[in-house]
Formats: structure tokens, sequence, C-alpha cells
């Protein structure tokens, strides 16, 4: 028995020696003392991390190429990974701004999910104004967004967009927001030009589509960097910042910035309920830029924002919106671009209205011909009712007291809004004298009325009604050759949102 103790004794001592010389060799190979003193650590003594290192001779695992294990992704890096592993994520429905979301339990991260699309319905009358305009039905937008956090102060998107037949990107972007007050935000997203394009969003509008100077010198979406936040509470929200001057471009044409801000000012948001002035809004934003854009700028329209297709295009986006004025082939937008806007807003229970006055320069140069500084001016008021007894206070998603359904003992007729709007755009006459247009086929004065009912069956979808009449200030040209001084248009749409 003796003699069995003793051999025990020098195996444990054996064993002692060899574990001793072991925990040396750690921190030798690459491995960080810190880690490796870590209870379960990497560097753990007898761990299989331990082991790995070891066998690897660096302290961590080989990477897929160079014939390791291919998953050891999270145990690549030793100082300063904590190694959390999996976690449980809660899932949600945002009734309030939207998406199917998944969050971690302290809300640090999560990723969501929303999405809309629309379908038109559009009856014109014949003939009507364009080369390719045609009555018919069409998908003016389908968009898939992607958005999170990843911890919480830091938001980002990104989205993608069919619009008619082109499928692109939409967002992108991230967002710093430790201060609501001072935010920083970087990528590719709506730029703060226009109260109608900035602030409302395309499925809360009360017509179907913007305004006509909105649609057609809106900044639409740019790349940049932006400054933004609300003070005071909601007193005052504010962006400004630096974009490519392409305006919806994918890419810089050239190293020219344009600058853009806005403000908006909430002055009574924070009263007490009851109070008349409490959802009064008012402001006014700014685009300033040298533009040196590639040839053939977007094609003005009534009913819809500007594209890159040519006013004779086969594609869907131009057969579904009415021209009024295409430049010739020749030309350029180039030379400075100083655009502004001032807004007026105000809502009162059921009650919407808005209206904006709008002014500012865009250059333009026909080949080597000298630029031109055209004068550019329009102004639009709109109104909305909800005759179904919801209140809002600012332009937002519907959530009807009684949605519609047919099924027993649920049945409601959803949401009702009566809206109308009147609207126009005028350019100066240097569009045509300087032989940037040509003045038989299109004009530079539009006038544009709406009148229509909006039904929201639910939260989720809602159907336009809309008549839009158009006056032009000389007469256009149509799909079949002759010309037209007005146009009416009989619009349906049915958009989903969730």
């Amino acid at each position: 028995m003796e003699q069995r103790l003793d051999q025990l004794t020098k195996q444990n001592e054996d064993l002692a020696r060899e574990n001793k010389t072991l925990q040396g060799q750690v921190p030798a190979f690459g491995g960080s003392q810190a880690v490796g003193d870590q209870p379960g650590g990497p560097g753990a003594p007898g761990t299989a991390s331990d082991r790995d290192a070891i066998r690897t001779g660096g302290g961590r695992s080989l990477s897929r190429a160079a014939g390791g294990d291919p998953t050891a992704v999270g145990v690549a890096q030793e100082v300063g990974n904590l190694h959390l592993g999996k976690v449980s994520l809660n899932a949600y429905y945002d009734f309030d701004n939207a998406g199917y979301h998944l969050e971690t339990k302290d809300k640090e991260f999560s990723i969501g999910v929303s999405g809309m699309t629309q379908l038109d319905g559009i009856l014109y009358t014949r003939p009507t104004p364009g080369m390719q305009t045609s009555s018919g039905f069409y998908n003016p937008r389908t968009r898939i967004y992607f958005e999170g956090h990843v911890t919480e102060p830091i938001a980002w998107e990104f989205s993608f967009q069919n619009f008619y037949d082109t499928v692109a990107l939409l967002d992108a972007y991230v967002n710093f927001n430790y201060d609501p007050r001072f935010q920083v935000q970087i990528g590719r997203y709506k730029n703060p030009f226009g109260y109608e394009f900035y602030r409302e969003h395309i499925w809360d509008l009360m017509a179907p589509e913007r305004s006509v100077w909105a649609n057609n010198y809106e900044a639409n979406r740019r790349f940049g960097l932006m400054l933004h936040g609300v003070l005071g509470g909601h007193f005052l929200e504010y962006a400004l910042g630096s974009f490519d001057t392409q305006r919806n471009a994918l890419r810089p044409w050239d190293s020219l910035q344009d600058f853009e801000a806005s403000l908006n000012f909430k002055p009574f948001y924070d009263r007490e309920e009851g109070f008349w002035l409490r959802n009064l809004q008012f402001g006014g934003s700014c685009d300033v830029g040298v533009e040196n854009q590639p040839l053939s700028p977007a094609v003005l329209r009534v009913n819809r924002s500007p594209g890159g297709e040519a006013v004779n295009s086969a594609g869907a986006s131009n057969a579904a919106s009415l021209p009024f004025l295409a430049f010739f082939p020749t030309v350029l937008e180039r030379g400075t671009r100083d655009l502004w806007e001032a807004h007026l807003a105000y809502y009162c229970g059921g009650l919407s209205l808005v209206s904006t006055l709008e002014g500012g320069h865009e250059s333009y140069s026909n080949g080597a011909a000298p630029r031109v500084h055209v004068p550019v001016d329009g102004w639009s008021v709109q109104a909305g009712y909800l005759l179904t007894g919801e209140t809002i206070r600012d332009r937002t998603n519907i959530q009807p007291l009684r949605p519609f359904d047919l099924r027993q003992g649920r049945c409601g007729c959803g949401a009702w809004e009566v809206t109308a709007r009147y609207s126009q755009i005028d350019l100066d006459s240097r569009v045509f004298t300087f032989g940037l247009a040509d003045p038989r086929s299109w004009t530079n004065h539009v006038k544009e009325t709406d009148v229509g009912v909006n039904w929201y069956l639910n939260q989720f979808v809602k159907v336009y009604f809309d008549w839009e009449h158009a006056v032009f200030g000389t007469p256009v040209l149509t799909t079949r050759g002759g010309f037209r001084s007005a146009s009416d248009q009989f619009w349906l749409r049915a958009q989903v949102f969730f």
C-alpha cells in the first residue's frame, strides 16, 4: 500500500509540474494573461479554447482559409470580446410606428421590417398630354424597410423601392442619437427641403401625390451628412447638412455639394388639450448649391416626383404621368441653385390645413451656350377633414374608430376624409427664349386642382379617390399629336402600409 501511495504521489507531482508549464505557455503564444485569468475565459486552463490555443500556436483558432474551424468567428478576438454567446429576443408589432420587430430584453439591439405598396388605377381624358401617357393600372411604389439599433443611441435603416418598373436602393443611413437635441445622420435619406416632402410620409398625404411644385423641385433622396434635432421640448425641429447635388442619384456626378436646411416651429405643442393654437406649425427650408449635372434635366410633370426617363420613354413611369415641360436633350443643369420654401400648417380635431409658398432660381445651359438663371416659383393650399370622429395632431397613419369589417359582430365603416387642394408652378419665360425647351410643345405655367375622398379601411389599408384637373398656361402636346390646354385625371389608389 505504501508503495502504491508513493506512485500516486509522484504522478500528482508530475501532473502539477506539467499543468504549471502549460499555464506559463499560454501568454507566450500571443494570448492575454488578463483574459486567460478570467474564469471560464478562452485562456482558462483545461478549456477547449486553451487547448486550441496551444494546438494552433497562436492563442486563437485558425481561420477558415487556414484550414481551421470554419465556425470559429466569435472566438477569434480575445481582448475586448465578452463572448456573451446567444441571447433571447422579444418579438412585437409596433402599432404606433409600424413594423414587426425583434429586440433584446435591454432594448440595446433590435431589427425591424415594414413595407408599403401602392396600386393605381388611372383614367385620363383623351387626348392626353405627353407622347406615351396612357390610362391603365400601375404600381408606383412598393417598398421594404429594414431598420434597427446597434446600441440604443445608434439607429440604422436600409430600404429598397420598386418605382413603377425600376428597383433600386431607397434609403441607407446611420443616425447617432446620444442627445435628441443634437443628432448626426450620414448616408442616403430624405433631404431636409420642403415641408410636404421632408415632414409628410408618402403614405400620409391628403392627395395621392404631393403638390406640383413639391413634386418637381423637392430635394428627393441624396447622400450626405446632416445635423438635426428637436429643441425646447417640441418647440423647434431643425435639420441642416451637406448633400450631393444630383437629386435622387446613387452617385455624385461631381465634387460639388448642396447646403440644405429646414426649420419647423411648434410653439404651442406642449400646451394643454383644448388650446386652439396647440397644433400650429410654421417654418421654412432652403436648398443652395452650384450644379453641373449630366445632360437632359428631369422632365417636369404634373402628378409625380421627377425621374430620369425621357418624355418619349416607353417605361411605365413615363406612361403613368403627365409631362408639361421637357428640356432639349442637349440641356444641362449648370450653375447656381437657390430654392426656398415657407410653410404654415394647422391641425385641430379632424381638420388638416397645409399651405406652402416657394421660389428661387435654377440654372441651365444648352450645350456650350452661356448658362441661364431661371426664376421658379409656386404655391399651394390644401385641406382635409375626417368625417368619422378621428382626431390628429399632424399628418399621420390613421387608426379608424370603427375599422371596416363585414364579419358578424365586427361591422364597421372605417374612417373617411374629404380633401381638396390647389397648387401651381411658374417658370420664367427664359426657358423658351434662351432655347432650353420648345414653346410649341410645352408650357411653363401649370395650375392644378385636386378634390378627393380618402377611405381608411383600417390602420393598414387606405384607398384614395381623387379627381385632378390641370390647366396649362399654353397648350401642351398630346399623345395624338394635337394640343390641349387642360387635362383631367381620375385616380384610384389602393395602399397597404404595415
